[in-house]
């Protein structure tokens, strides 16, 4: 009798999960929380269950939620192509990075092994500042929109986001610089990279923590929120909250 009791239950919570789960899959493509302390692999925490791989020494750090990820500039972390990171119409990417010395170019999160079609990145140091840039956009967009530099040994939140209209860079919640960027991208079939380019160039000497990509532009709120608590956030039918993804999955272990 217990025994029916028991997976009538987990059989209510898991019909009372999904649709709370659901209001996250189209949205966030991946969330690499740096959490796993120890090994050569990072789990993803989104819907899609990718893995990043990582070669080299990687050291898992305090950071600034949980542990976090330190990069030696010889570092890097690579997830196989997938149809979720192929992104076409908008993309937000942001993380917690911690820059110190290195290259003058050092790449957080970049999809392609090089300045090919379909390639995004987001540079934690570009040439004196930092930038969320794309191949396929107007030429203008690719290496101007540069935000002020982050380089300085310090924890910083950088975002970029793009709606499909306008590139703007947020730096601890401030919007530092935007440009009208209107285009569409042509996915490529690249992996993509965490801490490199392509895993042989453009390293990242410092760290990085809480990295989460969605497929649309976050509002500022949206950033804010992330910047303060990075737990997803699930959505009900009516757009209102409802719960944290971290009490979904401790309600699905009870």
């Amino acid at each position: 009798m217990k025994r029916c009791i028991y997976f009538a239950a987990l059989a209510m919570s898991a019909f009372l999960i999904a649709p709370l789960f659901d209001g996250v899959a189209d949205e966030m493509v991946l969330y690499l929380s740096f959490d796993e302390d120890a090994g050569k692999v990072a789990k993803d925490l989104s819907p899609f269950g990718h893995e990043a791989t990582f070669k080299g020494k990687p050291k898992w750090i305090d950071g600034v939620f949980g542990k976090a990820l330190e990069f030696d500039a010889k570092t890097s972390g690579e997830i196989p192509d997938h149809a979720s990171l192929d992104i076409t119409d908008a993309l937000t990417i942001e993380t917690w990075a911690l820059v110190k010395g290195g290259e003058a170019i050092q790449s957080a999160v970049e999809k392609g092994r090089a300045w090919v079609s379909g390639e995004y990145n987001l540079a934690a140091l570009y040439n004196g500042g930092s930038i969320l840039q794309f191949f396929d956009l107007p030429e203008v967009c690719n290496d101007d929109n540069i935000g002020p530099s982050i380089q300085d040994g310090e924890w910083h939140f950088l975002v970029g986001t793009w709606d499909g209209k306008t590139i703007k860079l947020y730096i601890d919640g401030k919007l530092e610089s935007e440009m009208p960027c209107k285009g569409k991208l042509s996915p490529n079939n690249d992996p993509l990279f965490i801490g490199a380019r392509g895993g042989s160039g453009r390293f990242l000497t410092g760290a990085l923590d809480e990295i989460k990509m969605y497929d649309y532009a976050l509002t500022r709120e949206e950033i804010l929120n992330d910047m303060k608590d990075p737990a997803p956030k699930a959505v009900d039918s009516q757009g209102k909250l409802a719960t944290t993804w971290g009490t979904i999955k401790r309600s699905a272990r009870m």
